[in-house]
C-alpha cells in the first residue's frame, strides 16, 4: 500500500479557514503533570507495554464546553466535575458520557446511567446515527463492548476480546503472557496446563491495570458504512478493527500505529486512525495511506524528548481534522488538502480525552451543572 507522509510543522498558519467551533470536552483529570510523570516512568517497563501496572487512586476530572474562535478559546465553561469522565458523544436532544464505570444520559432535560459490573475505564460514548437509538460503549478496563438501546436501558448486544481470538495480557514486571478469561471452566484448564491466567469472576470488585489488557480497546464507534460493522481500536496491538456484530469476528483495517485512540470510518469511505504515541493521524482509503506527522511542530516542553502525545482526532463538519495535543496543551486543527493549520492552546493542567461538536441548549447545560458524582 502506498503511504505518504505530510509534516504539519511546514503547514502554513492561518486562523480564518475554520468557523467559529463549539466543543464539548471531556477532562480525564485536572493534574496532567502527574499523568506525564507515570507515562514517562512506566515507558522502561520489562514488557515494554505503556500503562499503568498496579491500581491507582481515581482522579477528577469534569466536562467542559468550549469555543474554538481565531486561534483562541472563549466561552469556556466547566460544566460538571466527575471521576475521570472519558468518553461523550452528543446528538440534538441526546448527550452520552462516561465517568470510570458508569454512562451518564442527558435527554429531556434529565439525566439517567447506565451501570454494568462489567464496565471498567470506560473510554468511549457513541451514539447511533441516524436516530440516537442505541449507544455503543467500550468498556477498556476488561477489553469488552456493549450496546444498550437508550430508551430501555437494556442490553442489546456485547463483545469480549477474550472470547474472541484475543486473550493474552501480559505480565508488565516480567514480560510473561497471561492469559484473561470470565470462564471458570476456562481458568481451571490453565491452571491444569500450567499457564499464567487471571480469572476474573468479581469484575465490581476486581481491576486489570492497563499493561496486564490484552487488546485494550479504547474506543469503538459504529461503522456508518456498515450497519451490522462497528469500530475499534486496539490500543497494545497498534491497530484499528472492524468487528462483525453477528459472527463476533475481527478483521484488521489499520495497522502500524503506537497506542492508538479514536479509530473510526468516515461516512465517504477512508478509516482515520490517531496513533497517539506515534504523533499521528492517519487517513487511509483505497489508493493507501497518508500520515500527518506532528513531531516536528515547535512548542513541546524539551524534557519529553521524543515522546508524542496525540490524544484524539475528528473531522469537522467542513472537512478540516482538528486533534488534541497533549504534550504542547493546544487543539491542532489542519485542512489536510489546502495545508492550512492553526494552534489553539488550552489549560496546561487539563488532560483532555475526548471531543465532540456541542448542540446542548441552555436548559441541558443547567441540568449537566446540577450533577454532582465525586
Amino acid at each position: 500500500m502506498k503511504t505518504q507522509k505530510k509534516d504539519l510543522s511546514q503547514f502554513s498558519t492561518n486562523y480564518n479557514f475554520y468557523p467559529e467551533t463549539r466543543l464539548l470536552i471531556t477532562i480525564k483529570s485536572f493534574d496532567l503533570k502527574a499523568i506525564r510523570e507515570r507515562y514517562l516512568k512506566n515507558r522502561n517497563k520489562k514488557s515494554n507495554r505503556t500503562g499503568s501496572v498496579n491500581r491507582r487512586e481515581t482522579a477528577i476530572g469534569g466536562i467542559a464546553e468550549v469555543t474554538l474562535h481565531q486561534g483562541k478559546l472563549k466561552n469556556l465553561q466547566i460544566l460538571t466535575r466527575l471521576p475521570e469522565p472519558r468518553g461523550i458523544d452528543s446528538v440534538p436532544g441526546l448527550t452520552a458520557f462516561s465517568s470510570e464505570n458508569k454512562v451518564y444520559l442527558l435527554s429531556n432535560d434529565q439525566i439517567e446511567t447506565i451501570e454494568n459490573p462489567w464496565f471498567s475505564y470506560i473510554h468511549t460514548t457513541d451514539i447511533e446515527k441516524p436516530g440516537g437509538n442505541h449507544l455503543l460503549v467500550s468498556s477498556s478496563g476488561f477489553d469488552c463492548i456493549f450496546e444498550y438501546d437508550v430508551e430501555k436501558k437494556n442490553k442489546t448486544f456485547e463483545w469480549f476480546a477474550w472470547e474472541n481470538g484475543f486473550n493474552q495480557g501480559m505480565d508488565p514486571k516480567t514480560g510473561d503472557n497471561l492469559f484473561l478469561t470470565r470462564n471458570k471452566g476456562e481458568a481451571q484448564q490453565y491452571k491444569k496446563e500450567g499457564n499464567k491466567y487471571i480469572y476474573i469472576q468479581d469484575p465490581a470488585n476486581q481491576v486489570l491495570p492497563t499493561a496486564q489488557r490484552a487488546a485494550f480497546i479504547n474506543s469503538v464507534v459504529y461503522d456508518p458504512t456498515d450497519p451490522n460493522a462497528i469500530i475499534a481500536t486496539f490500543f497494545h496491538e497498534g491497530a484499528v478493527y472492524k468487528i462483525d456484530r453477528q459472527s463476533g469476528q475481527a478483521k484488521k483495517l489499520l495497522d502500524g500505529l503506537i497506542n492508538p485512540h479514536g479509530g473510526m470510518k468516515l461516512t465517504d469511505g477512508p478509516l482515520m486512525g490517531t496513533s497517539t504515541k506515534g504523533g499521528e493521524v492517519v487517513l487511509q482509503d483505497t489508493k493507501g495511506q497518508t500520515r500527518y506527522d506532528f513531531s516536528d511542530i515547535p512548542g513541546k516542553p524539551e524534557f519529553l524528548s521524543d515522546f508524542e502525545w496525540i490524544q484524539n482526532s475528528i473531522v469537522t463538519r467542513e472537512g478540516n481534522i482538528l486533534a488534541v495535543d497533549s504534550n504542547r496543551n493546544a487543539f491542532v486543527i489542519f485542512h489536510p488538502e489546502k495545508e492550512w493549520i492553526d494552534f489553539i492552546p488550552y489549560d496546561a493542567n487539563w488532560a483532555i480525552q475526548d471531543l465532540v461538536p456541542s448542540g446542548l441548549a441552555k436548559s441541558e447545560k443547567k441540568q449537566m451543572m446540577g450533577l454532582t458524582d465525586q
